[in-house]
């Protein structure tokens, strides 16, 4: 902890050197207990699976195109859209 303290540039008291070695030794030892988890042979982060919630695309053909595309922008029967640059 002095070591640490003395990269940091902080100057810490006998008092506070001893509890802040206690906190880091705690937290080393939290760390450490990652060591005891099972191992896993997958890259699996998600605890709940994730489904294809997307619906099939179903074709629809509007017996009423003039009515759809009358108030659309439209050249030749195509409907336009923003120039992209």
């Amino acid at each position: 902890m002095k070591r640490v303290a003395g990269i940091a540039h902080i100057e810490l008291s006998g008092e506070e050197l001893e509890k802040f070695t206690e906190d880091l030794e705690r937290s080393f030892g939290l760390v450490n207990t990652l060591n005891d988890a099972p191992a896993c042979d997958s890259l699996c982060f998600d605890p709940v699976g994730v489904n294809d919630v997307l619906r099939e695309d179903v074709p629809v053909v509007y017996e009423d195109t003039e009515n759809l595309l009358r108030d659309m922008s439209t050249y030749d029967g195509y409907v336009r859209g923003p120039k992209i640059v």
